[in-house]
């Protein structure tokens, strides 16, 4: 499996469609702070994206913009179109999904959140504020428009399974933007996502997600991907931001994290599949990594993890 594969694998994301409408100008909705990626995609008409703190976006049909959670922002026909709470719309029925047939004037939406338990900030931290796609752009023209094509058949049909279907589509829009985001990227921060651009730092990243039980070393990960001890370490600090031992660490806990949520097997257990001998040196490295014991960690069940959500590079909190 490859590196982000097992990423979006262990975060364990799930895509809702909250809107599926028409709507005519003027129109406008404003969305409070949420814990959840927004998303909203224009499959038809026009409309207009402004995130808190940031200059609008004029959003043309076949685009996708997503924003990051912790910000409000406001969709609407025009700039100075007034706005109402998108509770308040819902709530009154003003965006309900058109009947099939329905005329093609005016904007059509498929709006939803995207929501994943990624507690360590393994991909929060990797991701900017708002994602802006274009089905007109580059590599990302022929998979984003046939995407955004097959999402409106599901999401305005009246099939049986199109709401089923049409969420696994926003699925797959997740990755497909994440992935366009990491190829139009490559002066970005260090990070693993930035780590992918490099084969032999890829190589390295797919051997530990692949086997993080095996005992790994700065040798042995060197030799596999075929540079020399020295170059390799200086190379996966310089693109990964961190010794390639710490990385191993982080995604070994990740793992343990993604277990005890799921309460599989007892911590001893836990503890042997991603690579440790010793218990005690386990919950060592887990609550250096968390601040919670593993324990503590597996009663206290999962939370929701804010943008703001530290780097998996920084201190750890305190213990409660």
């Amino acid at each position: 499996m490859d590196v982000l594969s097992a990423v979006l694998d262990t975060v364990r994301l799930t895509s809702t469609i909250v809107v599926q409408t028409r709507l005519t100008a003027p129109w406008g909705m404003r969305t409070e702070p949420r814990d959840s990626f927004a998303f909203h995609v224009v499959s038809g008409g026009a409309a207009w994206f402004a995130a808190d703190g940031h200059d609008p976006i004029a959003l043309a049909a076949g685009e996708v913009v997503v924003l990051a959670p912790g910000q409000g922002h406001t969709l609407r026909s025009h700039p100075g179109a007034p706005v109402r709470d998108v509770m308040e719309l819902l709530a009154d029925g003003l965006l309900c999904r058109p009947p099939a047939g329905d005329s093609a004037d005016g904007t059509r939406l498929v709006c939803g959140s995207f929501r994943f338990d990624d507690p360590h900030g393994t991909l929060l931290a990797v991701l900017p504020p708002v994602l802006h796609a274009r089905a007109t752009a580059g590599d990302a023209g022929p998979w984003l428009a046939h995407t955004i094509d097959l999402l409106t058949h599901e999401s305005f049909g009246d099939q049986p399974g199109n709401a089923t279907i049409a969420n696994r589509l926003c699925d797959a829009l997740f990755v497909y933007l994440v992935r366009s985001h990491l190829a139009s990227r490559p002066d970005a921060p260090a990070s693993w996502l930035r780590g992918l651009d490099d084969p032999q730092i890829r190589d390295a990243l797919t051997l530990i997600h692949e086997r993080p039980d095996h005992a790994w070393s700065v040798a042995t990960l060197a030799g596999r991907v075929g540079m020399s001890r020295a170059a390799f370490a200086a190379r996966f600090a310089e693109l990964v931001g961190q010794t390639p031992i710490r990385y191993l660490t982080q995604w070994r806990v990740q793992q343990a994290s993604g277990l005890l949520r799921d309460d599989q097997g007892s911590i001893e257990s836990i503890a042997r599949r991603v690579g440790y001998e010793s218990p005690v040196a386990f919950a060592k490295a887990f609550k250096r990594s968390t601040g919670l014991p593993p324990g503590a960690y597996r009663r206290r069940g999962p939370v929701v993890t804010p943008w703001s959500a530290r780097s998996l590079t920084q201190p750890p909190p305190a213990s409660a």
